[in-house]
């Protein structure tokens, strides 16, 4: 059957004496040479046991959902039933199993009805198009979280780490020194882009024109909701709220199988054009995958993502669709304004508004009117639809699935841009409400930066062509600025307090190390402090004093929870924290911030 295929006996021969020699099977390395492809060999593995075969992408799975899916090597996978109602398995037996197989079909004859041939990569195909949630991780593997971080990777981590360690490549003085400079020129590029951005005052742009005269685009809403039943009315009638014409336009609330409380407190609220879709036990259980089952069923051209807590202005909708009209089909998503819409004496919920402030009314705008990529935020995205398929959507195995689907579509030469309008969100109140939700946040970035740098030859590439380097060093500048920030803190402080076990003057080496220290520390609170108040402005207030005191030990909050962040990698790399929602005490009118957003435009 092989020679069938082209391979002639001189090759044939001449594989298995070399595989005699190492002592491994001749198909193994026959495939692992590439001289015959997994599909033509078990097409020819069908032909030679006289069992059909099944081609990849000709078959889905049929296996039970609330079971784990069989193993991507072997089966057997359930792909549908015969004329007289039998399962028919569709397996791919183990490259060296041809004798053991053809054992098996003779002391079991009738199952020669039931069995069907294909490739390992088939079963996962046919897996993932059963389950949208696994298929980037089966079809687009090198984009996706699923791995943490492959073994050659982490060899070169460690090899690098252990170097450093080990005084091989520089002394320790000059390790300070030269960590320094990386870390303090990496914390300069954000620093300074926050403060250029809270000087600049850009503002996002409303459409330009009016749409033209024909049916808008199909629009799908995704909101995927897990335990959110005390939100429910709220969101209904948030949702309810947009402006948007109802025969173009669907809202999908997407639930877990077991959320029963959720889906009662929906279920009397619901509208014509809205639906629930209950999501099959799976894993992960992330709101990415969610999304990708949303996705699978949604009908809309353009889709919009919003969270349990949102309410968006009523004419978000109508403003996101006359602006995909007018610009370059390459703009992909749209990223709303997110601020907070209620007051709060607890510290974190007001950093955490003084933050979202200055992000997105300030540095998002000042990023998107330069054309730079930028982090979206994990709400109130507008995609076209086919950009999203094109890029294969969202990665159930990242938890923050708004930066990872920022730097895969920047990757593949999509822009991102900001919109004129405002979706309104609930601070989380206490300090472990937002250590859980920033610790999930930096872990999904340390996630796509592992994902990102996985192949350093092919990300090269994709920098010359497109403007991803912004966003990718924007993410590591973040990341680095966090992991030292407060190591160089600690230095200061030890040298102010005269308690450093090192002279002030002892050598150059701890003059330049604090000297840089003091520069990172100050660009970070400085620059922190523009942009915040720049913010606040932007949004009609005035920040209190005390609230731009507190910037330092918000900062040393977000770096404890970047450690928390590296540990929760190692132990628990998708597990996703859920962040409550309907604690606030939040005003039953949206603010008045939509005409302020317009004047500014």
């Amino acid at each position: 059957m092989l020679r069938s295929r082209g391979l002639g006996d001189g090759l044939l021969r001449a594989v298995l004496r070399e595989a005699r020699a190492m002592a491994i099977s001749p198909v193994r390395l026959l495939l692992e040479r590439g001289l015959v492809t997994p599909e033509d060999y078990y097409c020819a593995f069908a032909e030679a046991t006289g069992l059909g075969f099944l081609s990849e992408g000709s078959f889905v799975s049929r296996h039970n959902p609330q079971f784990p899916p069989p193993p991507e090597m072997g089966g057997p996978l359930p792909v549908g039933r015969s004329e007289t109602g039998e399962m028919l398995y569709a397996v791919a037996p183990a490259p060296e199993s041809f004798a053991e197989f053809q054992d098996y079909l003779r002391r079991f004859p009738a199952m020669r009805k039931r069995i069907r041939i294909a490739s390992p990569r088939a079963l996962s195909r046919a897996i993932a198009a059963a389950d949208p949630g696994g298929r980037l991780s089966v079809e687009r593997a090198h984009v996706s979280a699923r791995q943490t971080m492959p073994k050659g990777q982490a060899a070169v981590v460690c090899a690098m780490l252990a170097a450093f360690a080990g005084g091989l490549l520089l002394t320790p003085g000059q390790v300070a020194v030269g960590l320094s400079v990386i870390v303090t020129l990496l914390g300069m590029i954000p620093g300074v882009a926050r403060m250029m951005a809270g000087a600049a005052g850009c503002r996002s742009r409303l459409p330009t024109r009016a749409p033209p005269a024909v049916p808008p685009p199909f629009y799908s809403v995704l909101v995927p909701l897990y335990r959110e039943a005390r939100v429910a009315p709220v969101l209904a009638a948030a949702l309810d709220a947009l402006n948007y014409p109802r025969q173009r336009l669907e809202i999908l609330f997407l639930l877990e199988e077991d959320d029963h409380e959720t889906r009662a407190a929906l279920q009397p609220l619901l509208m014509a054009h809205m639906r629930t879709v209950v999501l099959p036990a799976g894993e992960p259980r992330t709101k990415p995958r969610a999304l990708c089952h949303g996705l699978a069923v949604a009908r809309g051209e353009l889709i919009a993502v919003y969270d349990g807590e949102d309410r968006p202005e009523p004419d978000q909708l109508r403003l996101a669709s006359a602006r995909f009209c007018e610009v370059s089909p390459r703009v992909a998503g749209l990223q709303a304004h997110l601020a907070i819409d209620h007051g709060s004496h607890r510290i974190f919920a007001r950093q955490f508004r003084l933050e979202y402030a200055g992000l997105f009314d300030c540095l998002l705008p000042w990023l998107s009117a330069r054309g730079w990529p930028f982090p979206l935020g994990g709400t109130s995205n507008h995609f076209r639809r086919s950009a999203l398929e094109a890029v294969g959507g969202w990665d159930p195995y990242n938890v923050t699935e708004d930066a990872d689907l920022s730097l895969r579509l920047s990757r593949a030469g999509y822009e991102l841009q900001t919109l004129a309008s405002t979706t309104f969100e609930e601070a989380p109140l206490n300090w472990s409400a937002w250590h859980k939700q920033r610790t999930r946040w930096l872990k999904g970035w340390l996630q796509t930066l592992l994902v990102t740098l996985r192949d350093p030859l092919v990300l090269a590439g994709e920098l010359r062509r497109t403007k991803t380097v912004v966003l990718l060093v924007y993410l590591v500048s973040m990341v680095v600025t966090l992991a030292a920030h407060p190591i160089f803190l600690g230095v200061l402080l030890a040298y102010g307090s005269g308690i450093s076990p090192v002279p002030f003057n002892a050598s150059w080496q701890a003059n330049v190390t604090l000297s840089l220290a003091g520069t990172s520390v100050a660009l970070a609170y400085g620059s922190m402090t523009v942009l915040a108040f720049a913010g606040a402005r932007a949004r009609g207030h005035w920040p209190p004093f005390v609230d731009l005191l507190f910037i330092p030990f918000y900062w040393l909050a977000q770096s404890l929870a970047f450690y928390a962040a590296v540990v929760d990698l190692v132990r628990r790399p998708h597990a996703w924290a859920k962040t409550e929602h309907g604690l606030a005490r939040r005003p039953r009118r949206l603010p008045g911030g939509k005409k302020r957003a317009r004047r500014r435009s």
